[in-house]
């Protein structure tokens, strides 16, 4: 497989998930959702399973065929930078919209939660993937640790079921992130310690363990997928095999939540995504317009939110019914132009070096 056929197919992906996302985001402020609006945003959820799948499992390929070591710290630093450099950015978006409004208390309330506008992304609630992603950066040094070991790909598939069954009971228990108030392990602090989540530093380290045991399965699902010995099951991903991958990609999304558990529908989306834009490549050339909504997928995805809310306060003003009687047709066609303007903007951003480092 070409590498320009391979990226092909996954921009397209990226292209499409970064339009569900907006989807899921679009209908912000709405307060009565059109019938059916709910299935949409569902089957759009696949987007970020999608994003983390993704962002593994070619970092741990490359580990394979590279042989070389994973460069965590400038990994890091391609996350963290944009995330502080966003987290700010939103923070002064609306700290001006809440006094321009007269509501000063909504940003001293957004104030009061400092531990959350750090480590969380509380500035803007999409934030929170860039954290998220990097812890998950952070445990591909343990993977870098067992292909050095040479780890048997019995051994790594053992240990990817036991993270993904350990993700599976954190889900059912009720112990997962909880949103908006950024606290995890809830349950199992009112059992032995109730006014655990009151101390910051204890906080912080479990929502880190949370993120870090959602990520791990998708971590070892990527190395296996990736393992030299999975050569019978990666000959499967050729383009006699597409379509058979996009119907249990549609499938996983359509009928998972009624068919498989919390946990193993999540990471299914993912990769059943990552393996249907890998043999959809082998039947597309090159596209400069879809490699460039790839390039420019992950700055789009940090200036959405800010075209959303803009995109909010214009319609209202416009049509002030537009959060009651909004259609499905229309919030798509909201979505879309927020697409499209995003991804103009961080086009027209990425043509300059120093702001092409936040996004």
């Amino acid at each position: 497989m070409k590498e320009s056929q391979r990226l092909t197919g996954v921009d397209v992906f990226r292209g499409l998930a970064m339009y569900a996302v907006i989807i899921v985001h679009v209908d912000e402020g709405v307060k009565v959702l059109p019938p059916g609006w709910l299935s949409i945003t569902n089957f759009a959820s696949f987007c970020v399973p999608f994003f983390l799948a993704t962002a593994f499992y070619f970092a741990i390929n490359k580990l394979y065929t590279s042989q070389g070591r994973y460069p965590l710290k400038s990994r890091l630093f391609r996350l963290l930078i944009p995330y502080g450099v966003w987290s700010l950015l939103y923070l002064l978006y609306k700290a001006a919209k809440y006094m321009v409004a007269g509501e000063p208390n909504r940003l001293f309330q957004l104030l009061q939660d400092p531990l959350s506008l750090v480590f969380f992304g509380g500035a803007s609630y999409h934030l929170y993937f860039l954290p998220l992603l990097a812890i998950g950066t952070l445990l591909i040094k343990f993977v870098e640790f067992l292909i050095e070991k040479k780890f048997s790909l019995q051994g790594v598939g053992l240990i990817a079921l036991v993270s993904l069954l350990v993700y599976q009971v954190i889900l059912s228990s009720g112990n997962g992130l909880k949103e908006p108030d950024n606290v995890a392990f809830e349950p199992l602090l009112a059992a032995i310690f109730p006014e655990g989540n009151s101390n910051p530093l204890l906080r912080l380290l479990l929502v880190e363990l949370s993120w870090a045991l959602r990520c791990l399965p998708y971590v070892m699902f990527a190395m296996l997928l990736a393992h030299p010995k999975a050569n019978k099951f990666c000959s499967m991903l050729s383009s006699n095999y597409s379509t058979f991958w996009v119907l249990v990609f549609l499938v996983v999304n359509i009928f998972g939540s009624w068919l498989l558990p919390d946990a193993v529908e999540e990471v299914g989306r993912g990769y059943s995504a990552v393996i249907a834009a890998i043999t959809v490549s082998t039947l597309l050339k090159e596209n400069t317009v879809i490699k460039n909504i790839g390039l420019c997928s992950f700055g789009i995805y940090l200036i959405h939110i800010f075209f959303v809310e803009v995109f909010q306060s214009v319609v209202v003003r416009l049509a002030p019914g537009y959060n009651s009687n909004a259609s499905t047709a229309i919030l798509l066609l909201a979505a879309a132009l927020v697409f499209l303007v995003s991804w103009g903007t961080t086009n027209f951003l990425l043509k300059h070096k120093r702001l092409a480092q936040i996004l």
